[in-house]
């Protein structure tokens, strides 16, 4: 990632992004195809949410997919090992931090089904249910609300959205996808 480039990584920081990869890899073969990370994913969300909102979802994903994995350093590959994924992470991927937050502030708008610019718990449950979570809704959403306000507002989001890519020693936003353990 930006934040840390060249596979300077933490520990806790690979720990986490290999959950994201469990998250993804839904046969849980080790492996994650194009299908699992775009198709897979959508289709969760199509059960949830009004259809132009996943159709957005899906968008989300698909320039997610063609921005991280499908590049020169996966050799354009449309399945991938946590080991490969992360090889190419530790090249120093063209991603700034306007292009995460660009991306944290596309999955909050899909999510804000009222469009007043706060999530509340059955919004956000929506994001925890699209990424396969086991854990307990209303810890994570605390966990998120850092202002204890009741509600995750756009900030929130998108600094708990940074700090869960970026972040390379725990902290709150480590629960920001949920958990499967």
């Amino acid at each position: 990632m930006v934040e840390s480039p060249k596979g300077n990584f933490s520990a806790h920081w690979i720990f986490k992004y290999k959950e994201f990869f469990d998250i993804l890899d839904v046969d849980e073969n080790g492996m994650v195809t194009e299908e699992e990370f775009i198709d897979s994913t959508t289709k969760r969300a199509q059960q949830i949410l009004p259809s132009w909102r996943a159709m957005a979802v899906n968008g989300i994903l698909s320039s997610a997919y063609n921005l991280w994995w499908l590049n020169k350093y996966t050799n354009y590959s449309k399945s991938i090992t946590f080991q490969d994924w992360l090889r190419a992470d530790e090249v120093e991927l063209p991603i700034t931090r306007e292009d995460l937050v660009k991306f944290a502030k596309d999955w909050f708008d899909a999510l804000d089904l009222d469009c007043n610019s706060k999530l509340m718990v059955d919004e956000y449950s929506n994001f925890l249910i699209i990424f396969r979570n086991t854990g307990k809704v209303q810890e994570i959403f605390d966990a998120i609300n850092w202002n204890e306000d009741g509600v995750i507002d756009t900030n929130e989001f998108i600094h708990a959205f940074m700090g869960y890519w970026a972040d390379q020693e725990p902290s709150p936003s480590d629960v920001f996808l949920g958990t499967r353990y």
